[in-house]
């Protein structure tokens, strides 16, 4: 038999059925053991003295109740696309890294595998600059440019930044040709460490692409001489980017001396 409209026992609108379509709460029209009709909110049938509780659960799934669960499942999954096309693989197996990149050496380079949910946000943020500093390299220049600024928030997020983070930071921001930033990360580079090498180093880009030769020669002289002592002491930094600085080290005695 069809279910007759009743008044709603908790919000008072009629519905019919076994459940109200406004409110959600259990409705029983009639017993369930003998078709008896029954009042709204009674807990025995009178007939039969069958229990008129509810057996089904108390909140059905309707497109209310599933809609919010919904939300948020799209909204996870847009922010884990999200973070692939920040840190994942490329579509093809990523080119061998040039033996120039003044990468770092502490999280993989950009095409190896990376378990995002044990990456710290300095790991981020070098995985960035790291995939940065291979396009650049590379010729990429979009890429490069793509990833910059996402690089460089990385790093803004970070509590404080080391010596090394900041010469990450000088890098990022020549990549995108803001000379005028890269000078304040060198200036602080050298107001913690006068003669800091990777300092003089980015001195010595920026002379060259301005074209200023007088400074750039100054740099490597400047380099040179501030080389030993540096490098005596073992900077942390000094270490993730060996590679780099031996080269530049070699450039310079070159420069100096007209040897290769």
């Amino acid at each position: 038999m069809n279910a007759k409209s009743v008044q709603c026992p908790s919000c008072g609108k009629h519905a019919a059925g076994n459940f109200c379509s406004h409110c959600g709460s259990p409705i029983v029209s009639v017993c369930p053991s003998c078709d008896t009709e029954v009042k709204p909110g009674s807990r025995v049938c009178h007939e039969c003295g069958e229990s008129l509780e509810a057996k089904a659960a108390s909140k059905q799934w309707n497109a209310q109740t599933i809609a919010p669960w919904v939300a948020i499942g799209i909204a996870t999954i847009a922010l884990f696309v999200a973070l692939l096309s920040w840190f994942g693989r490329d579509d093809g197996a990523a080119s061998p890294a040039p033996s120039s990149l003044p990468m770092t050496s502490t999280v993989p380079a950009p095409g190896q595998p990376v378990d995002l949910a044990s990456m710290s946000p300095r790991d981020a943020a070098d995985r960035l600059f790291n995939r940065v500093m291979i396009a650049s390299e590379s010729g990429n220049t979009a890429e490069a440019l793509k990833f910059a600024p996402m690089a460089l928030e990385a790093y803004d997020n970070l509590e404080t930044l080391d010596n090394d983070a900041r010469y990450h930071v000088a890098l990022l921001h020549l990549t995108a040709d803001d000379i005028k930033s890269a000078r304040v990360q060198i200036d602080k580079l050298r107001q913690a460490v006068p003669n800091h090498l990777l300092a003089i180093m980015l001195e010595h880009q920026i002379a060259e692409r301005s074209g200023k030769k007088d400074s750039a020669a100054r740099a490597y002289k400047t380099f040179l001489a501030a080389y030993d002592a540096e490098i005596a002491v073992g900077r942390v930094e000094y270490q993730e980017h060996q590679g780099s600085i031996e080269r530049f080290r070699k450039a310079a005695q070159a420069s100096t001396t007209g040897k290769k």
